[in-house]
């Protein structure tokens, strides 16, 4: 059995608009999915990933039967192909397509994880231990939006972009994917004890079953005393 659980709530910086999105498909024998983060000093940034996470998933629908972790690559080239026809086709400034996007295939067949990472996010397998990756680029991603027509003139700007990416890649039964809004919660009620939330989200097995988990955490999480600035994302799938 496959279970997932996902969420994206607005940080308490953000009046108005939540800038992330997601998407996750299970497929026959993978799943694919991407968190995407808009950039707060980009105009419409909410837009931005929003925009991202449909063209993803209209790639993905267009590949379908033949993605696998040796055609991830592909797929990507072609988001990004997709993407920008897009871009050009509503007449988007740069300011308007800054998102970052992680990225991330799961073999269901040998239990295989890898994500790619195209600005800030994390990632954690939880194994034996909790195995963690964070890219973090200081708030300051090299934005696919400044990138892409660069990077789309022939198929060597597009591996040498791709392989100067950070990746991560492991084997597991239990993982997630996370915006760096996870990184921005703060205490806000000190006469509550202190709280590993970073170790409820990603490793307690708490309703895990339920697609709502992760809501139910955070809205436990807020009642415990803590709140988060930035809008936070995540996705996890735990198979058994």
């Amino acid at each position: 059995m496959i279970y997932f659980s996902s969420v994206s709530r607005r940080g308490t910086s953000h009046p108005d608009w939540n800038e992330d999105n997601f998407f996750i498909k299970e497929m026959a024998h993978v799943i694919v999915g991407g968190v995407f983060d808009g950039c707060s000093s980009g105009k419409d940034s909410f837009f931005a990933s929003k925009l991202f996470a449909n063209i993803f998933k209209k790639t993905v629908k267009e590949f379908d039967a033949i993605i696998e972790t040796t055609t991830f690559p592909t797929l990507i080239h072609q988001f990004f192909k997709n993407l920008n026809k897009a871009i050009k086709s509503i007449g988007l400034t740069t300011d308007e397509t800054l998102s970052t996007a992680v990225l991330f295939i799961y073999d269901l067949n040998n239990n295989e994880l890898l994500v790619k990472f195209f600005g800030d996010g994390c990632a954690y397998a939880n194994n034996e231990d909790l195995l963690f990756f964070n890219n973090d680029e200081e708030n300051k991603p090299d934005y696919l939006g400044y990138q892409l027509n660069d990077l789309l003139k022939s198929s060597n700007a597009f591996s040498n972009y791709y392989n100067n990416k950070q990746s991560f890649s492991v084997t597991t039964k239990d993982f997630s994917i996370a915006s760096d809004g996870l990184f921005t919660f703060k205490k806000i009620i000190e006469s509550e004890p202190n709280f590993d939330y970073t170790n409820y989200l990603l490793n307690d097995d708490f309703i895990y079953k339920n697609p709502a988990s992760l809501k139910r955490k955070l809205n436990i999480i807020k009642n415990k005393g803590y709140e988060h600035y930035d809008d936070v994302t995540i996705i996890r799938v735990i198979k058994e």
